[in-house]
């Protein structure tokens, strides 16, 4: 078969995988890894002997500088890594065909049997001594000259023929142009996640986005706020400080993300989260539990550190945090080409106010009344305090566990 019957040939057979990945896959929305596995097979369906496809796309993420998919004909299916930016810096990375693909090398074929095996790369010996036989890697293209790699590997004997790379070349630009736009949606809903929480992004992305739209809604609303951050910050160097803000808001949001909470924003050293409820079942919702849960572990996990601190000479670091439930309106507000999805009320000032007084109580966790009178034994009262902007004054309690550790103190 000459070069142009292996043209004619690659066109004819890719015809209905493009058709398949314009028309059919591209409404699908499938997971990435069930298109990658689908994929693989309409090749083998094509006459590429594929044993092994992997498809490496760097990440817009703050935590993944890449994800990597690898479909495995043995295994029978496809799985989804992600990696983080240490890795970048790991030689497993270093030594991999994948970066000069990203550093924008051309495509490259290596045949691994043979009297002369191109064993050039670590992972080249991995696949030789797994028993394949043929290896190729090239670049996939999207906009903005942003490199992605796919790499094909087969047991055959004889390889990858011309007529196997041409219809995978034929196939290609139909399946970048397909696997971008998934990775362009995933990107937006994982760093509208990030920025905004994971309940909110969905709410975003499912149209909630006119000026002055929300919902009342009955919450738990907890906020807590760093102790003395701002003598901290005015003494030292600005990335110290923006390195205790990470540490410290680790402690905070981690036991709230895990208990099912929403954060909705960090202002300065302060995070409000919110956890839904219905009026009449926040005991038995679990959001009562869930969201005194968080308040105990993070201020656990705040003391933790402070030891760690303390230990290398590090001044200590101290929180409040409070705790109310309420109704609040849910949504977004601000100017007409800046909007902020949040909540707003009575609520969420007094929850606030609350916050105030855990350093003038000498409490590092205040609840309402509100929240004191649905697990009662859980509380002891503090009696009634003024609070900036209420005009009347109002009762605090606190954990018992907690007031009768301080008082023994």
């Amino acid at each position: 078969m000459t070069l142009l019957d292996a043209a004619e040939e690659a066109r004819a057979r890719s015809e209905s995988i493009i058709t398949w990945l314009l028309e059919t896959e591209r409404l699908r929305g499938a997971r990435s890894t069930l298109f990658l596995d689908s994929f693989a097979r309409r090749l083998i369906d094509a006459g590429l002997p594929l044993d092994r496809v992997s498809v490496h796309i760097p990440q817009l993420h703050p935590q993944l500088a890449g994800r990597s998919l690898l479909w495995d004909r043995e295994a029978g299916g496809a799985t989804e890594v992600g990696y983080e930016y240490s890795v970048q810096n790991r030689q497993v990375y270093l030594a991999s065909p994948v970066r000069l693909i990203y550093e924008g090398g051309p495509e490259m074929r290596r045949r691994l049997d043979g009297p002369n095996p191109e064993i050039d790369f670590p992972i080249l010996k991995d696949l030789q001594e797994r028993g394949f036989t043929d290896y190729v890697i090239l670049p996939i293209h999207f906009t903005k000259d942003r490199l992605n790699a796919l790499s094909i590997a087969t047991r055959e004997p004889k390889g990858f023929s011309y007529l196997d790379l041409a219809i995978l070349k034929e196939v290609l630009p139909a399946f970048s142009s397909l696997l971008e736009l998934r990775q362009l949606h995933r990107t937006a809903r994982e760093l509208i996640s990030t920025y905004v929480g994971r309940s909110t992004g969905e709410r975003i992305f499912s149209g909630t986005i006119q000026r002055g739209h929300g919902e009342v809604m009955h919450a738990i609303i907890w906020f807590c706020d760093l102790r003395d951050f701002t003598a901290m910050s005015q003494c030292r160097p600005l990335d110290e400080v923006i390195d205790l803000l990470n540490t410290y808001f680790d402690c905070m949001a981690g036991p709230v993300t895990a208990r099912g909470g929403e954060i909705l924003k960090f202002v300065g050293d302060a995070m409000l989260a919110i956890f839904p409820c219905s009026a009449d079942d926040a005991t038995e919702c679990g959001a009562l539990g869930a969201a005194i849960g968080a308040a105990e572990e993070a201020y656990g996990g705040i003391t933790a550190l402070s030891e760690v601190r303390g230990a290398m000479g590090q001044p200590p670091l101290d929180c409040g945090i409070a705790v109310h439930i309420g109704d609040v309106m849910y949504g977004n507000i601000g100017a007409a080409d800046r909007l902020d999805f949040t909540v707003i009320g009575p609520a969420v000032n007094l929850v606030c106010r609350m916050e105030s007084l855990t350093k003038t109580l000498d409490r590092r966790i205040l609840v309402s009344p509100e929240i004191a009178q649905l697990a009662p034994t859980r509380f002891v009262s503090l009696g009634k305090h003024e609070m900036k902007g209420l005009d009347e004054p109002r009762e605090v309690f606190a954990l018992k566990e907690a007031a009768q550790v301080t008082e023994s103190a």
